[in-house]
């Protein structure tokens, strides 16, 4: 099952034919992405519709272990990832997968590239074959070589290192904060400042966006959202998709220092516009 709702997204850019052949995953727990991406791409590779935990092949099996030829997870060879690596991968998928749909890659640390593997991986993505998807994770994207990066769809994927209680409690603000909102509206503007109120800290309102975020991205893929906000389901999907780019321009903007008064009224404008 994947985790993080940003990843799960990828499914639905699928199934409507809107992938692209290059991601940059930006992440705070990289072992749980890679873990993540190896379900994904079982999806993406499977022939009939998927089901977790289907015996029917070997395929997801040969994902889960790493071994299946068209799957190519590459870390740094000592500090930096090397041209030689690019080479072999390069030299790898010239030809067309045999066990899968897809030739899939996933690079860890992709900061740690160099200008000779950068020079030598763009020329690999800048002619992209229709049958190569790649995945490079990161935990700052910022540190990634820019040639690189201007070439992928970046994609934030966050995981929450709160306690479970913690967690319950920011999730049930987040219910009814959304609930006033997008389905009350009356004084949306003033209730901020009864979350204010709420004392959360900067990582506590970074949760509480990312849990906004978790709803939309449930909204688009037509899974179970809370009950309170059930009524949000008639929304179009491209009023759907406007509402996850800006609580993605929120959480983005929670990394910098933030009048957190301004930035609430400045969302609650922009969700009703």
């Amino acid at each position: 099952m994947i985790k993080n709702d940003a990843i799960l997204s990828l499914v639905k850019k699928y199934n409507e034919n809107k992938m692209s052949h290059i991601f940059l995953i930006e992440t705070n727990d990289k072992e749980q992405t890679l873990k993540d991406l190896l379900e994904l791409i079982k999806i993406l590779n499977c022939e009939k519709e998927y089901v977790e935990n289907c015996v029917k092949c070997n395929l997801c099996h040969l994902i889960t272990q790493s071994s299946l030829p068209s799957l190519k997870i590459i870390s740094p060879d000592g500090q930096n990832i090397r041209k030689e690596q690019m080479e072999e991968l390069k030299t790898t998928f010239s030809s067309q997968p045999y066990f899968s749909k897809y030739n899939v890659y996933v690079i860890n640390d992709a900061e740690k590239f160099n200008a000779s593997s950068a020079n030598t991986m763009l020329k690999f993505i800048e002619e992209p074959e229709k049958n190569i998807i790649g995945f490079l994770i990161t935990n700052n994207k910022e540190n990634v070589i820019n040639t690189i990066k201007s070439r992928c769809e970046i994609v934030k994927a966050h995981y929450s290192e709160n306690k479970k209680e913690v967690d319950q409690r920011l999730y049930d603000l987040a219910v009814q904060y959304l609930k006033r909102i997008e389905i009350i509206k009356e004084e949306s503007i003033l209730y901020n400042q009864d979350l204010l109120n709420e004392k959360l800290e900067k990582e506590d309102f970074l949760v509480f966006f990312e849990i906004l975020l978790s709803f939309y991205l449930k909204l688009l893929n037509q899974k179970e959202v809370p009950k309170d906000l059930i009524e949000l389901r008639d929304q179009e999907i491209k009023e759907i998709l406007r509402k996850i780019q800006l609580i993605t321009e929120i959480i983005e903007k929670l990394n910098y220092n933030v009048n957190m008064n301004l930035l609430l009224d400045d969302f609650v404008l922009r969700m009703e516009a």
